[in-house]
């Protein structure tokens, strides 16, 4: 592995350290905050691990951060929450830390598939079982410790999901799903807002089988407890490194020659198909081969456009260094008008996009090119769109489309070999969504200060980041939307022009 590859995973390693401490210091510090000002007196966190390998076992823990003012009490708790058994394999759970030092006498789980690309662990946990001495020394009030430890082995696919983890998620396929209830079983507590994994919440749905939280429905189901919103959940998730690249450097269908078209037709059928593109055996070996620009990532668009060049004669068969640092590519997606938008500062050679949900593109762009193709795979549309050295892709519509779907992933190079960053948008940006997911909330300060101090992405426009309007994106505008979001505070940019 080159010094370069070692540097690049030891940031990415760092990098997600500070922003799991951070989100931790958010929901423990502000803890008070949150619960007067309407938000939960507890919040469960799915746990999640940085930096391991394929092949390796990994642990990761539930916890809870009680908010130590309410000294909410707990008697039980029942939790469902999700993996990708193709990146995961679950080998066992023990009781947490905390449940051991405070007596509770009992903990089950269970494990199996619940969808059709996803399993589920089920924790169910009761303080005291009513059966004489002795009882719990603690029912969780003001506590904040670990629930739950799950062993997992690194498994397939996850060379494909390392750059954004694959996530451990909570899941509510009825109403008695990620509750807990009061020791004497008379108040039955629900999902207050559930976070995603970068801090942001997901609003309440209308119906259960769903990441989303426990619906209004849930609190009149009539079971004689009174029931309560007062537990957020965060869901947490594994960031796998792929494996080392090898020497056959793209010999895809490992037969001894490289940078063949029957290479670039399995790399481009992995991205319309996913991961059985590949065979089942050697199938970690050919995934390695695909690092064609050698920087130690493997399983990318990059990989495919460099491949391309290859074999069209374009570029040789060596990494060249990626020119033009700090290149942003906007990628917005109209739900209105069934449209996805890009704008960049340089010609792109394509793109690959994920779209959660069915839909059927209609291409805008010039010339056929490699691809310009979509797949459904049952969860997403894949989007592959790969064109020609000399007509390189502008700004502008590049596709309507029909069906719903969400626009979840890009990625995207230029035919330079530059390592662009995708920004998703989705309708207009409004000031103070940093992060361009459409709302406003706590995930929005944690993304500006990884921006200040953790070398992160920038807000997505000039107007977006500066909410307290003194033509600055900095600290003051943190402590500006915290005060907006928890103390009643002036609205982003009110009064700018």
């Amino acid at each position: 592995m080159s010094k370069h590859s070692s540097h690049r995973r030891r940031s990415v390693a760092e990098a997600v350290a500070v922003i799991g401490l951070l989100l931790a210091t958010l929901f423990i510090g502000s803890a008070t905050a949150l619960a007067q000002y309407g938000y939960p007196n507890a919040v469960i966190y799915a746990g999640g691990a940085g930096g391991v390998s394929v092949g390796s076992q990994v642990n990761t823990e539930v916890y809870i951060y009680e908010d130590s003012a309410s000294q909410q009490s707990f008697g039980s708790f029942n939790l469902l929450i999700t993996y990708d058994p193709v990146a995961l394999t679950f080998i066992g759970i023990t009781q947490g830390a905390l449940l051991d030092s405070c007596g509770w006498e009992s903990f089950q789980y269970q494990q199996g598939p619940l969808l059709p690309d996803r399993n589920a662990i089920r924790l169910v946990a009761v303080a005291d079982l009513d059966n004489g001495s002795p009882h719990p020394s603690s029912y969780l009030a003001g506590k904040a410790g670990q629930l739950a430890k799950m062993r997992f082995l690194v498994s397939g696919d996850s060379a494909y999901l390392w750059a954004e983890g694959t996530p451990l998620r909570f899941y509510w396929n009825d109403c008695l799903d990620n509750t807990f209830s009061s020791v004497a079983n008379d108040s039955v507590l629900y999902s207050n807002e559930v976070f995603d994994r970068g801090g942001g919440p997901f609003p309440p749905p209308l119906a259960l089988g769903t990441y989303q939280g426990a619906p209004d429905s849930c609190l009149t189901t009539g079971d004689g407890r009174t029931p309560a919103r007062l537990v957020s959940f965060a869901d947490g998730g594994v960031y796998i490194w792929p494996p080392d690249t090898i020497d056959a450097r793209g010999d895809l269908n490992l037969n001894g020659i490289s940078y063949e078209i029957a290479d670039a037709v399995i790399f481009t059928q992995y991205f319309l198909v996913g991961i059985d593109a590949f065979p089942a055996s050697n199938r970690e070996a050919a995934i390695a081969t695909s690092d064609v620009n050698a920087d130690g990532i493997v399983l990318t668009y990059q990989d495919l456009v460099y491949l391309y060049r290859i074999i069209i004669g374009d570029a040789q068969p060596f990494h060249k260094q990626a020119v033009g640092a700090d290149v942003y590519a906007n990628f917005q997606q109209d739900s209105t008008n069934h449209k996805v938008v890009v704008n960049c500062s340089v010609p792109l050679a394509g793109a690959f996009m994920l779209i959660r949900g069915n839909v059927t593109p209609t291409f805008l762009l010039s010339g056929g090119g490699w691809s310009q193709q979509a797949n459904y795979d049952g969860t997403y549309t894949r989007v592959l769109i790969l064109g020609d050295p000399s007509q390189p892709y502008g700004n502008g519509v590049w596709f309507t489309y029909q069906g719903t779907g969400e626009l979840e992933y890009v990625e995207t190079t230029d035919w330079h070999n530059t390592s662009i960053t995708p920004h998703i948008t989705h309708e207009a940006i409004k000031c103070g969504d940093f992060n361009g997911s459409g709302g406003i909330n706590i995930a929005d300060a944690v993304y500006v200060i990884n921006y200040i101090f953790s070398e992160g992405l920038p807000p997505f426009d000039d107007h977006g980041g500066d909410v307290n309007c003194d033509n600055a994106c900095d600290v003051s505008d943190v402590v500006y939307l915290l005060q907006y979001l928890f103390a009643g505070g002036a609205a982003p940019c009110d009064g700018c022009k």
